[in-house]
């Protein structure tokens, strides 16, 4: 079968990688989700949200349709999210990590 990748509603699963704050309230350093393949930055942080709902009010919005402005995604360690899509594919590993961390 050539959709093994993705299923019939194009939704794929992928990895969440917690850091800083998301990662201590959790108590996760990751969580699994199956996500739409090209969906958006909303329907991931409500997806994050059911599955960690201590992430609420710490790295999800309280309504759970989006990321605290101090967030910021990565996918695959290699490109950031900037705007509300998202492109992705089975196994991507989409990191969250506070944008205000320090050095």
């Amino acid at each position: 079968m050539a959709l093994a990748s993705k299923d019939v509603l194009d939704r794929v699963n992928i990895v969440v990688e917690l850091f800083g704050m998301a990662r201590i309230a959790s108590g996760k350093r990751s969580v699994e989700l199956i996500v739409e393949a090209t969906g958006n930055v909303s329907g991931l942080a409500n997806a994050l949200v059911q599955e960690c709902p201590e992430l609420a009010g710490v790295a999800v919005r309280e309504d759970g349709d989006g990321f605290l402005a101090s967030y910021t995604l990565n996918i695959n360690g290699s490109r950031f999210v900037s705007g509300e899509s998202l492109d992705l594919e089975p196994g991507d590993s989409v990191l969250l990590f506070s944008s205000q961390a320090g050095g």
